[in-house]
């Protein structure tokens, strides 16, 4: 997925924002990208420490998240690369 620059659609923005969220979660947490999964579970914990909880909006979007959760992933494995 490409940077916010250039980005115009609404939906790829809040991707791109959502994206941003989990790789700022991801780098706080220190955590090891070996040994992410890129799971929903994983994906839904940082949510829910982000947001309070998780909504019915979220629930129904698990895949989309799931998805926005492991471009982040491997993202950060290429930046770190």
């Amino acid at each position: 997925m490409e940077k916010m620059d250039g980005i115009t659609d609404v939906g790829e923005m809040k991707d791109r924002m959502m994206i941003d969220l989990f790789k700022t979660k991801i780098q706080e947490a220190r955590a090891d990208l070996a040994q992410l999964r890129g799971s929903w579970n994983e994906a839904s914990e940082i949510l829910k420490a982000h947001f309070g909880k998780i909504t019915r909006t979220m629930v129904s979007n698990e895949n989309k998240l799931r998805n926005l959760y492991q471009a982040a992933i491997e993202e950060l494995k290429k930046e770190t690369a």
